[in-house]
């Protein structure tokens, strides 16, 4: 394995003295930055990066040492890659406090989605009951279309380039109540846990369903506009659109109110009078820190901040583009601050789409790459939160499909 061994005590020599590491340097003729060290005595370590070696200090505090070898000798992107590969529909939520649970939800599978355009390593149940990506699949995963419904190709014009008025026909046909039905998802993909036996469909994982349903599925969904209208009807008594479409569950939640204002932006809706007081909502807690400490739905500050972020980077509105400025600032006041590794991929994330200057958040990167583990995925942390008992939820997965992203933009960069 090896083609020479030095032992600084047979060439007559002794650690931590500079010329031990120099002597190295020069029998091997190999460029310092390329020599890897591992020692467990500190001043050993600084020894050997006085002279420009990569020095790793072995302590039992510490990550593994095998971790941090892997990322030095094999690329950390195609690491992640393969487990996402690897372990395609297995890519379940975790509850802190809840070991013993597997969290098999929708909202996680379509964020997964939307970061990969990956449909092959991602399960879901449709509205209508159908699977996606499980063993009695109802939507065919390939070519996007449900058994005897539909070619999954739009009939003529596709869902976003509708008229944007809900008078209960699209295209000349009349809508069922049920049809709108279909539109609207429901967190769980199986039944709920830690909450209510009844979960109502929400807006938060609706308005993440039609955000990262490729073209050709969308011909296969009830029209967009439908279910625009039903966030827009869907109001508490601040005027500001709700979570639930359930009238017995009052909740408005920030981050939800992020991706109805992506949802509306995308398909051409921006300026409806309706969205008014959900985006002052929105405005109003990015400036004044309202998510500092999270909320019922959402555990940390970044789960907002990747959310604002998204509909700066999104949205076609100069005007929203401006009232939104501050993502910048707050991000920079979250940079270097401790938090889990999901909450820390969201912050990233963050500062891309929010088009920071890279060495502003390079700390952060490299702590970050630190925490990939030894099969290519990283850990999963935390972004959410059951909303009746608190406890906090993650998934690998989604952290490691943020980490894809993050990767693929610093190479761009470079």
């Amino acid at each position: 394995m090896f083609d020479k061994a030095f032992a600084s005590g047979v060439e007559g020599m002794r650690k931590p003295d500079l010329v031990f590491f120099q002597h190295v340097i020069k029998e091997t003729g190999v460029h310092p930055s390329e020599i890897i060290m591992i020692d467990d005595t500190p001043e050993n370590v600084c020894a050997a990066r006085s002279q420009g070696m990569y020095a790793i200090l072995v302590d039992k505090s510490l990550p593994s040492v095998g971790g941090t070898l892997l990322n030095l000798l094999q690329d950390p992107l195609q690491r992640a890659e393969v487990f996402l590969k690897s372990n395609a529909r297995k890519h379940h939520c975790v509850v802190e406090g809840h070991e013993e649970i597997i969290l098999k939800d929708n909202f996680a599978q379509f964020m997964i989605w939307e970061l990969t355009d990956e449909e092959d390593i991602i399960y879901l149940k449709w509205p209508c009951g159908k699977l996606h990506g499980a063993d009695q699949c109802g939507i065919d995963h390939l070519n996007g279309h449900s058994n005897g419904q539909s070619n999954g190709q739009p009939n003529g014009q596709s869902n976003g380039q509708s008229n944007g008025q809900s008078n209960g026909h699209i295209n000349g046909n009349t809508l069922e109540a049920s049809d709108i039905k279909n539109g609207l998802w429901n967190y769980f993909f199986e039944a709920p846990i830690l909450t209510t036996r009844d979960f109502p469909p929400d807006a938060d994982t609706t308005s993440t369903a039609y955000l990262s349903l490729p073209e050709r599925y969308l011909s296969t969904v009830p029209d967009v506009h439908l279910v625009l209208e039903e966030m827009a009807a869907n109001l508490d008594q601040d005027g500001i659109m709700q979570t639930y479409f359930d009238p017995t569950r009052p909740r408005t939640t920030p981050e939800v109110c992020c991706n109805i204002l992506r949802l509306f932006h995308k398909f051409g809706r921006g300026s409806d009078p309706r969205t008014k007081k959900t985006e002052d909502y929105v405005v109003n807690c990015l400036h004044n820190n309202a998510c500092l400490n999270g909320n019922r739905h959402y555990s940390t500050l970044e789960s907002f901040l990747y959310f604002v972020a998204r509909l700066y980077a999104e949205t076609p509105s100069v005007a929203l583009r401006k009232r939104l400025n501050p993502i910048r600032a707050k991000l920079q006041e979250r940079l270097n601050v401790p938090t889990n590794p999901l909450a820390l991929a969201l912050r990233l994330f963050a500062c891309q789409s929010a088009n920071m200057d890279p060495q502003l958040y390079r700390q952060d990167l490299k702590t970050f790459v630190s925490l990939q583990d030894e099969d290519g995925g990283w850990p999963a942390g935390h972004f959410c939160k059951i909303g009746r008992t608190g406890a906090c939820i993650g998934n690998r997965g989604l952290t490691t499909a943020l980490a894809v992203r993050i990767l693929q933009q610093e190479k761009h960069n470079t």
